[in-house]
């Protein structure tokens, strides 16, 4: 008996993923009404120094949840002491700041909020405890400026910005006492210009914050930092070792500047502290005399990219988002909205080639990155990041607000302006009945005039939760063949990948030549997360890369995890409801769109509807109403975590396709049970 086919009635894939990986905006940028800080004056308050570091530590909930911001200051002040002790000293200030934290580990802050400081090898040194002060605040930032160059004067001055990032749109900053407002890179370049260093610029700038190290930061402080140390990725929670600065105790090159030297310290220290880890991470050092040659032939080369070329650029950029080197947290159903500066060129390169203008822009950017070090990447990343906008981000236009605020290049601007547009027109993929066949496998056939636009065709595995409406999304496949024709083709597998005989819900990221990587929704200790895992040649099995916090950070999380002993792992599927689809066929056999369902050729407006889940029948084991969950189990040996290959019993399974399209939208075909008599095709 021939069974009927289903269709998921209400997508819900983009908007659950989307806040699985994105979240709720964290950083509110000028969201807070001003709080009219006075920016003062300051007198002396100690003699003058070879060098005063200045350190921004914006705590967040980084301090009040995991003490890291405490973690660090112990750090830096054993590293004082350490030097002490050998005799090394330098002639050094070490300044901070701290605040935007609702509570702290460090004992001199207990009961005190805000507070100013200088580190030395014995502890705390001059603390002053200050009324509450909104650090996501161009004034606030100012005014510790001006106190620690006037008040610890030095022949040579660096600022470190520590807590949460997000690069050119996120900005930095996440102030826990004012509804997580941060600092855009509009309001950094104010609190600098506004400063007692607006003539005069920084021996180096460093953000010990995830993924500011892109050209549009470098951009942001062209005038304000002989050099620029910055991660273009996530870092993870421990962030920098401070152990760089026991290069302040050493005799530092005569032949290089004293930023210069500092900034080497910092990569080479934060190379060998993660060496050994599994997590992509990168650490990059900008020479910003180089930045205005780069600024100059990449604007000439964006503005030459002729009219009559866009529209097909922009469709070129939609087919290579799953290929290119990208940044931040991996976003099912599109991607990270940072990516390699290369990656954008090559992409510029294939439609409007200028070989003389891309050589001069990858000397150029060798020159600009003047040091960087990167591991966990299926490619050497180039040192800088782009922001590239993602037709999956339901918050496009806010953001390009943002982002041209920026200040960055006019020409770029333009662009995105154009390629966002490109991305909001609407579209679809049409899709005719889907047949399951006697040899195992899936068929549908999308429409030939559609085949250019999918970027992305994967079988998708729904098993039923246990009424007649409810389905989890177990697992996608990306062995899918799309023949000329626009037919696509899969045969369900009897195993898929998991671990301690659990599937993981694997949703493909990044699809590179040598290198595949993939995201799944996990709870992780408790916490929502998500697990991302490469595979390679060296890693044909796969390979866990880091799992990362989800649902409260927009790109950066400073919160990376690796598996680990002692660890509680429960798998998540994404849950949809399905409905009886009615086999009303036109003349050339594509199932008709029934008025009011987006079923068949659906756009943006409906991916980000969430739905809701009723006549659920086992309420225990829902995480939210919108994921199932697996069985917990624990990491006990460091055999479980790998993953291993998992059978599956294909019990009222159904099989249907997931397609992505040069704007990043989602779609569910309809759906099958392996059961459905063969049609004969």
């Amino acid at each position: 008996m021939e069974q009927k086919r289903k269709r998921v009635s209400t997508p819900r894939i983009a908007a659950a993923l989307s806040a699985l990986l994105a979240g709720a905006a964290l950083y509110t940028v000028s969201g807070s009404e001003r709080q009219g800080i006075q920016v003062k004056e300051y007198a002396e308050a100690a003699e003058a120094a070879d060098s005063t570091i200045m350190v921004y530590m914006n705590g967040s909930d980084l301090e009040g949840d995991y003490g890291a911001a405490t973690a660090d200051l112990w750090e830096m002040m054993d590293v004082l002491k350490v030097m002490e002790q050998e005799g090394k000293s330098p002639s050094l200030h070490v300044v901070v700041e701290a605040g935007g934290s609702t509570r702290w580990a460090l004992d001199e802050m207990d009961g005190v909020p805000y507070a100013r400081f200088s580190l030395t090898g014995d502890g705390i040194s001059s603390m002053e405890s200050m009324e509450i002060r909104n650090m996501g605040e161009a004034d606030t930032l100012t005014d510790f400026i001006n106190y620690g160059v006037q008040s610890y004067p030095a022949n040579h001055y660096g600022l470190i910005l520590w807590n949460h990032g997000g690069g050119p749109v996120g900005g930095y900053g996440s102030d826990s006492h004012f509804d997580g407002d941060g600092l855009s890179l509009e309001e950094i370049r104010e609190a600098l210009d506004h400063s007692v260093m607006a003539d005069s610029a920084f021996d180096f700038v460093a953000f010990d914050a995830c993924l500011m190290g892109s050209v549009e930061i470098a951009g942001c402080l062209e005038e304000n930092a002989d050099y620029v140390i910055a991660s273009p990725e996530l870092e993870p929670q421990d962030g920098y070792d401070y152990r760089w600065m026991t290069a302040l105790g050493d005799s530092l090159p005569p032949d290089m500047e004293w930023g210069e030297a500092v900034g080497r310290s910092m990569v080479e220290v934060y190379d060998a502290y993660y060496a050994s880890g599994t997590a992509p991470v990168a650490m990059s050092l900008l020479d910003m005399k180089e930045y205005p040659a780069f600024h100059e032939v990449f604007h000439q080369y964006v503005d030459g990219i002729p009219e009559s070329l866009r529209e097909e650029l922009y469709g070129e950029l939609g087919r290579d988002r799953m290929q290119m080197l990208a940044f931040g947290s991996r976003q099912a159903g599109g991607s990270p909205e940072l990516v390699d500066v290369l990656e954008f060129l090559d992409a510029c390169q294939r439609v409007y080639p200028d070989e003389n203008a891309f050589q001069t822009l990858k000397d150029q950017m060798g020159r600009l990155v003047a040091e960087q070090w990167a591991k966990g990447y299926p490619v050497n990343p180039s040192g800088l990041t782009i922001y590239l906008p993602s037709g999956s981000n339901p918050y496009l236009g806010e953001d390009l607000e943002t982002y041209d605020t920026t200040g960055f290049c006019s020409a770029y601007r333009q662009l995105t302006d154009g390629y966002a547009a490109y991305l909001a027109r609407e579209s679809g993929v049409e899709w005719g009945n889907i047949s399951a066949h006697k040899d195992g496998t899936v068929e549908i056939s999308i429409a030939p005039e559609d085949v250019s636009d999918v970027t992305g065709a994967y079988l998708a595995v729904f098993c039923p939760v246990g009424d007649d409406e409810s389905y989890y999304l177990l697992c996608t496949d990306s062995d899918v063949v799309i023949g000329v024709d626009g037919t696509l083709r899969a045969a369900p597998e009897g195993s898929y990948m998991g671990m301690k005989g659990q599937v993981l819900c694997l949703i493909e990221t990044m699809n590179l030549d040598a290198y595949t990587e993939y995201m799944a929704p996990v709870l992780y200790n408790g916490e929502l997360c998500t697990m991302r895992i490469g595979f390679d040649e060296e890693h044909e099995d796969g390979q866990i890369l880091s799992v990362t916090p989800a649902g409260q950070t927009s790109e950066a999380a400073k919160q990376i995890y690796e598996l680990k002993e002692g660890d509680r792992v429960t798998p998540l599927y994404l849950v949809e409801r399905m409905e009886d689809v009615e086999d009303v066929k036109d003349v050339e056999g594509v199932v008709e769109e029934e008025p009011g369902n987006p079923g068949n050729r659906s756009n943006s407006g409906n991916r980000n509807n969430p739905g809701n889940l009723s006549g659920q029948t086992t309420e225990d084991r829902y995480y939210t109403d919108s994921y199932y969950m697996g069985t917990e189990f624990n990491i006990e040996e460091p055999d479980d975590m790998l993953l291993e290959t998992v059978p599956v019993s294909g019990d009222g399974y159904l099989y249907g396709f997931m397609l992505m399209d040069v704007r990043q939208n989602i779609y569910y075909t309809d759906f099958i049970g392996m059961g459905t008599e063969d049609n004969g095709s």
